[in-house]
C-alpha cells in the first residue's frame, strides 16, 4: 500500500541514473568532509559500498525455502514490473552532537519520494542463542563480517546492552519483518539487519542513517520482490530538515512511557530524543491524552461492529485531527483504518 500511495505522490522528475560505480559511491559515501582517514577505511567503507548495490543476504539455512518462496510469489505480482534503482539520494549524515548523527535533507523533498532501497546484510531467526549467533556469523563471508562488525551497538541500560557482541549489534540495527506469501498471510518473522537505515555507524565514518521519530516524515515498506527495504518522505520535506521513521508499528496508540520502554527492549535505547518526546512535560502530557484518545476510537471502529455512519464518519474526521495535532503529517495508519471501516459499512 505505501509503495503504491509514494508512486501516486511523488515527483515525476526522478533523478537521472548514473553510473552503477558511481551509485555505489554516492549512496554509502560518507558527507563532504567526512572522508576516511586511512586506506583501511577507505577499503571497508569500498566494501560496504559493494554489498549495498546487489548484495544477496547472508540468509540462515533455515529460512532459506521461506525467502525463496516468499521472493518468488512475490516476483509474479510485482506492482512496478521493474527494478528502478536509486541514484544519488537527496540526502546527506549530519552531526547533532548528543544525539549522534543522521539525515537531513541535502534539498527540498516532495512528499512520495523514494529515499532508501537496500537489501539487507543477513536475514536471521529471532530470538537466537549466543552459541546460534556466532553460528551463523561464521557462515558469512569475510566481507559481511567485516561490515557486520562495523555496525555499531547501544550502549543503553536495557537488555540489548547485555548481549554478547553479534547480538547486540545485531538488536541495535535490526528490524523485524513479517514474511507474506503472495495473498499477504504472515509466515514468520525474521531479523533484519539494514546497515544504512538501521542507524549504522562505522567506525571509520559516518555512513547514511535514519533516526527514530514518534512523529516521523518518512515511512519504510518492504518490497518483496526485491527483498529491498524501501524508505519513502510521506509529506513535503524542507531542506536542511532530519529525515524520520519509525522503528517499530503502532507506537501512535502509545504513551510517551510506553513507547520509551518499547524502545527500550526492541533496541536498548534509554530514551527516545524526537520532538515528541523530547518536549515539555505539558507537552508529553497533551500528546498522551491525544493518542489515547486516537486508541480509544479506533477500538470502537475494530470491536463496535455496525452502528451509525455518520458517528463513524465523525470519528474519523477526530482522529485526522489527533493525527494533525500530533505531527502526523503523513498517514498510512489512518488510511489503512478508514479502508477497514468503510470495508466493514459495505459488508454490513
Amino acid at each position: 500500500m505505501l509503495r503504491s500511495a509514494a508512486r501516486v505522490l511523488r515527483a515525476n522528475n526522478r533523478p537521472q541514473a548514473g553510473p552503477l560505480s558511481s551509485r555505489r559511491r554516492l549512496f554509502w559515501g560518507a558527507s563532504a568532509g567526512a572522508a576516511s582517514s586511512s586506506a583501511g577505511a577507505a577499503s571497508t567503507a569500498a566494501a560496504s559500498a559493494n554489498l549495498a548495490a546487489n548484495h544477496v543476504p547472508s540468509v540462515a539455512a533455515d529460512l532459506l525455502p521461506l525467502v525463496f518462496g516468499v521472493v518468488l510469489a512475490h516476483a509474479a505480482i510485482d506492482e512496478e514490473g521493474d527494478d528502478e534503482r536509486l541514484t544519488s539520494p537527496p540526502w546527506k549524515v549530519e552531526s547533532f552532537g548528543g544525539k549522534g548523527s543522521g539525515a537531513v535533507a541535502s534539498r527540498p523533498i516532495e512528499r512520495g519520494e523514494r529515499l532508501i532501497a537496500e537489501r539487507p546484510l543477513c536475514i536471521w531467526p529471532n530470538n537466537l542463542s549466543e552459541e546460534e549467533a556466532r553460528r551463523l556469523f561464521e557462515a558469512m563471508s569475510p566481507t559481511e563480517q567485516k561490515v557486520f562488525m562495523d555496525l555499531a551497538r547501544t550502549e543503553g541500560t536495557g537488555a540489548v546492552g547485555n548481549l554478547d557482541d553479534i547480538r547486540a549489534k545485531r538488536a541495535t540495527n535490526g528490524f523485524s519483518i513479517p514474511l507474506l506469501d503472495a495473498q499477504g498471510a504472515s509466515k514468520g518473522v525474521a531479523g533484519m539487519v539494514f546497515p544504512k537505515i538501521a542507524r549504522l555507524i562505522a567506525a571509520y565514518l559516518l555512513l547514511a542513517r535514519i533516526n527514530h521519530s514518534c512523529a516521523p516524515n518518512c515511512a519504510q515498506a518492504m518490497n518483496y520482490s526485491t527483498l529491498r527495504m524501501e524508505v519513502y518522505s510521506v509529506t513535503d520535506i524542507p531542506q536542511s530538515s532530519e529525515l524520520s521513521i519509525e522503528y517499530l508499528p503502532g507506537l501512535i496508540t502509545s504513551s510517551a512511557a510506553e513507547r520509551r520502554q518499547q524502545l527500550r527492549t526492541h533496541f536498548g535505547f534509554d530514551a527516545c530524543l524526537c520532538p515528541v518526546c523530547s518536549a515539555s512535560p505539558d507537552d508529553v502530557a497533551r500528546s498522551d491524552a491525544r493518542r489515547r484518545e486516537i486508541k480509544a476510537i479506533s477500538q470502537s471502529f475494530r470491536y463496535g461492529g455496525g452502528g451509525d455512519r455518520k458517528a463513524k464518519l465523525a470519528g474519523l474526521q477526530r482522529i485526522q485531527d489527533l493525527l494533525t495535532e500530533e505531527g502526523y503529517k503523513g498517514l498510512p495508519d489512518f488510511v489503512m483504518l478508514t479502508s477497514r471501516v468503510f470495508a466493514q459499512e459495505t459488508r454490513t
